[in-house]
């Protein structure tokens, strides 16, 4: 139902640079972060974003709110 992309194309271990002011969806900067960026590090894992999303109708008779039924055991 989804489809996945990598965030970062680089291979994991490559050095990239993560701009000033950049989408912290994106990324997320671990170990020594101080002062302004630009940033350079290491890619430790080049992350995964959604590039379409195909998901089938959902039947009229189905609540879509209800998150787990309630569970009931007979007798």
């Amino acid at each position: 139902y989804l489809a996945l992309a990598p965030v970062v194309t680089d291979a994991e271990g490559a050095t990239i640079t993560v701009p000033q002011g950049f989408d912290a969806s994106r990324f997320r900067l671990t170990g020594n972060v101080t002062g302004q960026g630009p940033w350079k590090g290491s890619l430790k894992h080049h992350g995964w974003a959604c590039t379409k999303i195909d998901l089938p109708t959902v039947p009229t008779t189905v609540d879509v709110k209800v998150i787990a039924p309630a569970e009931v055991e007979l007798p």
